[in-house]
Order: C-alpha cells, then structure tokens, then sequence
C-alpha cells in the first residue's frame, strides 16, 4: 500500500511540476511588445556606457547624456540639429546621425538637455512604417523612461 501512494505521490509530483513548467514557459512574444524603444535622459554618464552593444554619439554639445534603448528592430534612424526661426517655429538644419536600421542596440547621446529652446530631436521609423520622434529637452525627470510601444 505505501509503495502505491509513492508510487501515486511520485507520478502526480511529476504532472504538476510539468503542468507548472509549461505555465511559466516564454511565450511567444508579439510585434507590439518585441519593438519598443525607451529614452532616458541622465545628468551624469548612464552604466550603458559599459555596454558592448552602446553606441556613443556626438551632440551639438556636452555635459548630459540621452539614452536611446533599442528592444526589438526600428529603421531610419536620425539625429538632427534643431534651430528656431523668426516665426518661432523649430527647423532641422542638420542630421548629426543616420542609421539605417538598428536592433537591441543602445545608443547614448553626448549631449545638452536645453531647459528653453530644443537644439536636438530624433526620429525613427517602426516596421510598419509608421514615424516617431522626440525632442530632446528637460522634462526634469533625470534617469525616468519615456517609453514607445511601436506598432
């Protein structure tokens, strides 16, 4: 009788830990969650920097820091020198940096973080096409994400 309750012990230990591994096996993840990029701004130099995939790029000046984390795959990737007209509207004057495309990269702008006047933005494109972009500026929240769900 105690070897069928081992026995029966043993078997259903055996389904359940398999039933509970299949319930916390990755699933599959979708095209919304697999590309999203999030954008930090730091005052001082992010770890990111240590990374083997950074990249470091040059900003029209120095002293903070834009961090530009890539999960999943964007393509048309610019960073482009902003200037203000007479009519108070913002103009590209320049792109600083051009990718193609990038995938689980991350890429970390040398840079100023402007309280007025932007000086700097960057966009990009999702798979499908659709556009992006974001102004670098102070937004006072040092080392907070803003997060982009591509579509």
């Amino acid at each position: 009788m105690k070897l069928r309750i081992i026995v029966l012990y043993a078997i259903v230990s055996f389904l359940t830990g398999n039933l509970i591994y299949a319930q916390t096996e990755s699933k599959p993840v979708s095209k919304s969650e697999e590309n999203i990029v999030i954008i930090k701004q730091y005052y001082k130099k992010p770890p990111s920097t240590q990374k083997k995939n950074s990249i470091l790029l040059k900003g029209v000046s120095e002293g903070e820091f834009i961090e530009i984390k890539i999960q999943g795959l964007i393509k048309d990737f610019e960073h482009i020198k902003l200037e203000m007209g007479n009519d108070g509207d913002l103009y590209e004057i320049k792109t600083l940096n051009k990718f193609e495309q990038l995938s689980n990269q991350t890429l970390i702008i040398k840079s100023v973080i402007p309280e007025g006047i932007p000086m700097e933005k960057i966009k990009w494109k999702s798979l499908s096409d659709k556009e992006y972009e974001y102004i670098i500026a102070e937004n006072g929240k040092d080392g907070q994400q803003m997060k982009f769900n591509l579509e």
